[in-house]
């Protein structure tokens, strides 16, 4: 264990419509501190406005904000999805403002764009045109680099990525160097806080700020699991938990820890025996094909959900307001064979044919002058 953790501050905005996204990243970079804080010596202090400041009537918002977690960021991550924000007076939002100065003070900054759909219910075109300009800015600008994302299992992925390699560019502080101490010939005595060595020829005092510490090391008790064991048996929990798609990484795993614990009795995974590890595999392959099989199950009605929210969400978007009519169009220009008056009457074939033929529509749409 290292002796001196040095502080890497990291800073996370975006407008109202990424806090999802937010909470994502403040559970890798907890998950990135549990796993490497101790043997790197670096410890990842994330920020965020809403938690990480305080109120000042002195000056602007953003000009409040900025010395207080924007200014000393080592790292800032900004997302977009549907929102570009509000003017600061300064910039076009105040995520563009913190991206600005992060930049021109050399520091380390991520760029995200969200491209899930729907957009929310509330998506304002003129946010979404101006999202769209400054994602259009950096990428014709050709010296920036941003990512965009489909899902938020694919950003959590992109993230966790992201975060290890820029880690390795900060490096940990140096311990202390330790004076060389003379060699005890004759007798060794401990009083308090300073210990007194006694040589033959001479005494040589050392004192300590603290007493030096005993640790007490465990082995490991003959037949139990050997150490790479217990990494492959975490490795397992960890894609179980990733495979929960309605609870936060956190709460997965832990469930599934629970699970595995209470399926062998254990309190901890150093109390299994080495010889259990085929029943653990097994146990394993099993619960990832009932999770599977669930999955399979519903898939189909989250297909349709997505779908029919996409549809809805573009026919807003152009303005469309009497369904039925529109409707109507669309079952003669597919050619169905019965109008339908309910999005919800489709089947899943026709459902699908609707959905690409109003996304033509939209993009036709999106395109004109």
């Amino acid at each position: 264990m290292k002796s001196q953790v040095a502080l890497v501050k990291l800073t996370l905005c975006g407008p109202s419509d990424v806090g999802k996204e937010i909470e994502i990243a403040r559970e890798v970079i907890e998950d990135w501190n549990r796993s490497h804080a101790e043997a790197r010596g670096l410890l990842i202090k994330h920020r965020h406005w809403s938690k990480d400041t305080y109120p000042d009537v002195r000056d602007r918002t953003q000009a409040v904000v900025n010395p207080q977690i924007i200014d000393d960021a080592k790292v800032l991550v900004a997302i977009f999805w549907s929102r570009f924000g509000t003017p600061t007076g300064v910039a076009g939002s105040g995520t563009e403002e913190g991206i600005r100065r992060s930049v021109a003070a050399g520091r380390k900054t991520f760029i995200y764009f969200s491209d899930l759909e729907p957009a929310p219910a509330d998506a304002n075109k003129t946010q979404l045109d101006l999202v769209w300009k400054y994602r259009q800015e950096l990428r014709d600008s050709k010296t920036a680099l941003a990512w965009n994302f489909k899902s938020r299992n694919e950003f959590r992925k992109l993230f966790t990525n992201h975060l290890g390699l820029v880690m390795n560019a900060f490096e940990a502080p140096k311990p202390p160097k330790r004076e060389r101490q003379a060699r005890v010939t004759k007798a060794q005595t401990a009083k308090g806080k300073n210990i007194r060595q006694q040589m033959a020829d001479r005494d040589i005092n050392n004192y300590y700020s603290h007493p030096p510490k005993v640790e007490n090391v465990m082995e490991r008790r003959p037949g139990s699991v050997t150490a790479e064991e217990e990494f492959q048996i975490s490795k397992w929990i960890e894609k179980l938990a990733d495979g929960e798609t309605k609870l936060t990484r956190k709460r997965a795993f832990g469930m599934w820890r629970n699970r595995f614990y209470n399926k062998f009795k254990v309190t901890k995974t150093g109390e299994l025996d080495s010889e259990q590890m085929n029943s653990v595999e097994a146990w394993y392959r099993k619960s990832v094909a009932i999770q599977i099989s669930g999955m399979k199950y519903s898939a189909s009605d989250l297909l349709r959900d997505k779908r029919i929210g996409s549809i809805k969400g573009n026919m807003r978007k152009m303005g469309i307001k009497d369904d039925q009519e529109y409707y109507r169009d669309l079952s003669n220009r597919l050619k169905l064979k019965k109008p339908f008056s309910s999005l919800k009457d489709l089947t899943n074939a026709n459902l699908g044919r609707v959905y690409r033929k109003v996304k033509e529509d939209y993009d036709a749409w999106k395109a004109q002058p």
